[in-house]
């Protein structure tokens, strides 16, 4: 098995891993925040055990540090740890396609905004994408009407994909001065400090909830985003980007199998809308021609 392929093979498990995220979640019977809480104070030491060997990932990019690149690493956490709180709200509150979907309007405004922040190249596409995934996530909300707790839901689930827009656009930027493993194991550790208060839970809950809280510290933090991380670096961000569309499509199939929650009318709509505001994202220009021309 040559580099890329287990590269390939690594980016799999990863999102088949998260794709089972919202079964988790729906399956702790805590509160959000302090489900975060503990998911960061798990992953940490976890994280710092799998790269103890691999001194390589964690050195930073360029020996020049400046102020403001640490207080945007700062921010990035903060806006991680509210992304968290509301993607797990969202769980508790809708069904797992919608979370899941609408977390995956992120990258949508990403690209917006991108050219704004980060001086990239507009690409026409772009806009597009954004009214289609505006279309799609006002179709989920359209279906989701009459019912308060479905609506809190969808509006913690768009709020997650605006605050994860914001996390990929400050590491893209931090990545120019930090390792991506360096990025990602601060933001957990200023999550976990940021929330140290909600740890503070009654030893019965923990004890009930203690199997599941160290499944997604451990595996569905630690071990997926080490995974993912390494296996980025075996392969094109755009084909790991690609494979990535396994998350959302498996959890989805597995809220199907175990929860029965079957997208509706136009919650369907809605969430191919945002789905293929995503693919056209992914797809090269001259795919795109391709496409067209056949």
């Amino acid at each position: 098995m040559n580099s890329k392929q287990l590269g390939i093979i690594e980016i799999i498990i990863a999102t088949l891993i998260w794709g089972t995220l919202g079964i988790i979640i729906k399956s702790i019977e805590m509160e959000p925040a302090s489900i975060v809480a503990y998911r960061s104070l798990i992953a940490v030491p976890i994280m710092i055990f799998l790269l103890r060997k691999k001194v390589h990932l964690i050195k930073n990019k360029k020996k020049e540090k400046k102020k403001g690149n640490f207080m945007l690493l700062v921010l990035s956490g903060i806006a991680i740890t509210l992304a968290w709180t509301a993607h797990f709200s969202a769980f508790k509150l809708t069904s797992i396609a919608n979370t899941v979907i609408l977390l995956y309007t992120g990258p949508v405004y990403v690209a917006v905004l991108s050219p704004l922040l980060l001086k990239e190249v507009r690409e026409k596409r772009a806009n597009i994408c954004l009214i289609l995934s505006v279309l799609g996530m006002l179709l989920i909300y359209n279906q989701g009407l009459g019912n308060e707790l479905n609506n809190k839901g969808l509006l913690f689930g768009a709020l997650s994909g605006i605050l994860f827009a914001f996390v990929i656009i400050s590491t893209k930027k931090l990545s120019k001065y930090y390792s991506s493993i360096t990025i990602v194991g601060t933001q957990i550790i200023i999550s976990a400090i940021i929330l140290s208060p909600e740890l503070v839970v009654e030893r019965e809950v923990i004890i009930n909830n203690i199997i599941l809280l160290l499944t997604l510290g451990i595996i569905h933090t630690a071990i997926a985003e080490f995974l993912y991380i390494d296996g980025l670096i075996k392969i094109s961000a755009q084909k790991a980007s690609t494979i990535s569309y396994i998350e959302p499509a498996s959890a989805i199939i597995y809220a199907i199998i175990l929860f029965n929650e079957i997208p509706q009318g136009l919650e369907i709509v809605g969430i191919t809308l945002i789905a293929l505001s995503n693919l056209i994202l992914n797809i090269k220009s001259k795919d795109i021609l391709e496409i067209i021309k056949r």
